[in-house]
């Protein structure tokens, strides 16, 4: 008999997880969705719906004179709006644009990565994004990126 009470909650528990998961990707791909429309469209509004722009920073891979390799923070409140004021891209330009998701992990349904390919202007980007959950919205906290050359 209690078998037969624990398996109902059990399903339950399984079928409420899955749901909430299956909410958490919807929101990390709406935020993903803002970062690129925001980026490709120049639209400050979408890419602060995007990132964490208390904290969240973007590592930068640089080189310094001496040939040694380094890491630079550029916090998200600096670049997002200098992403905004670029030149707009033309209809042809943005018609060209592509975004890919091509993987999201999630844990506990508070933090997440994800890795994307952004293909913008004729360059495409891999993005690796750390999310977090705050205030029931997920935000990018931290990205990385490498440049693929064609």
């Amino acid at each position: 008999m209690r078998y037969i009470l624990i398996l109902p909650l059990f399903l339950l528990s399984i079928n409420c997880t899955a749901q909430q998961r299956s909410q958490d990707i919807q929101l990390i791909t709406n935020t993903i969705e803002n970062y690129f429309d925001g980026y490709v469209e120049r639209n400050l509004s979408k890419l602060e719906k995007a990132f964490d722009l208390e904290n969240g920073v973007m590592k930068l891979h640089r080189t310094n004179d001496d040939g040694i390799d380094y890491v630079e923070n550029i916090p998200f409140k600096e670049l997002i709006p200098r992403w905004a004021s670029r030149e707009k891209l033309s209809k042809t330009e943005l018609e060209n644009c592509v975004l890919n998701i091509l993987n999201i992990d999630i844990v506990k349904g508070e933090i997440a990565s994800a890795k994307i390919s952004m293909r913008v202007s004729g360059t495409t980007y891999i993005d690796i994004l750390s999310l977090n959950k705050m205030n029931q919205n997920w935000k990018i906290t931290n990205k990385i990126f490498f440049v693929l050359k064609d």
